[in-house]
């Protein structure tokens, strides 16, 4: 899927998040959004699947503008997107398999189609044999792999990952950034991070600053 902005703003409680952002992502894109907190960077992911609305501007998938299609158009559209949270936002109350499978299952994927989707997605992240475990028998980097096989279950062409190496030590970041890499050979990859750290390693770096690409004044607040 080709993503882009043009002229994007999204306000937030009359906070310019975003201000005038325009950037392109072709398909099979890999890069990396830096910022420090505040700068705009999950603002952005959520813009780019959909789940924000633009304030001014326009999100664009394969060059239709998502703020003109209708809300059945934009669901379906947006199953092209998984997402990687900063927070691994699991169930505690769900095994790593039923966490895996929320994803299929809210798109009404039978059971017996998304169960064993769900176990190639673990197979994918080398957690396979956790599957009956719960999440809070889990290190911190098994949770985050949870959560990226959850992203990937439903075979998504545009893989969204925000700040996917947070609270993880150097050896757990190089793994989880390998993986993420290998799982999208043929996707589109866009990461959030504070900072361009040695382990991701990819072609394209944008800095978001103040909501602005490369910075600049923030826009104005509403009223």
């Amino acid at each position: 899927m080709d993503l882009r902005t043009d002229a994007l703003t999204v306000r937030i409680d009359g906070r310019a998040a975003l201000w005038q952002v325009t950037v392109s992502f072709p398909g099979g894109e890999r890069a990396l959004v830096v910022g420090n907190a505040g700068s705009g960077k999950t603002t952005l992911l959520k813009a780019l699947a959909g789940l924000l609305p633009a304030s001014a501007g326009r999100v664009l998938w394969n060059g239709a503008e998502v703020g003109c299609l209708s809300p059945e158009q934009r669901r379906a559209a947006q199953a092209a997107f998984g997402m990687v949270f900063q927070s691994d936002a699991l169930f505690d109350s769900l095994t790593v398999l039923e966490n895996v499978m929320l994803p299929l299952s809210r798109r009404k994927v039978p059971p017996k189609e998304a169960r064993p989707r769900a176990e190639e997605a673990l197979v994918q992240v080398g957690l396979l044999d956790a599957a009956r475990h719960y999440p809070e028998r889990l290190s911190g980097g098994m949770r985050k792999r949870v959560g990226i096989a959850r992203a990937i279950v439903a075979r998504p062409e545009v893989l969204l990952a925000d700040d996917p190496l947070a609270g993880l030590d150097p050896e757990t970041a190089e793994s989880v950034t390998e993986l993420l890499l290998f799982l999208a050979a043929e996707r589109t990859l866009i990461l959030a991070a504070p900072e361009a750290a040695p382990a991701l390693r990819v072609p394209t770096v944008l800095r978001l600053e103040g909501g602005r690409l490369g910075g600049g004044p923030r826009g104005p607040r509403d009223g």
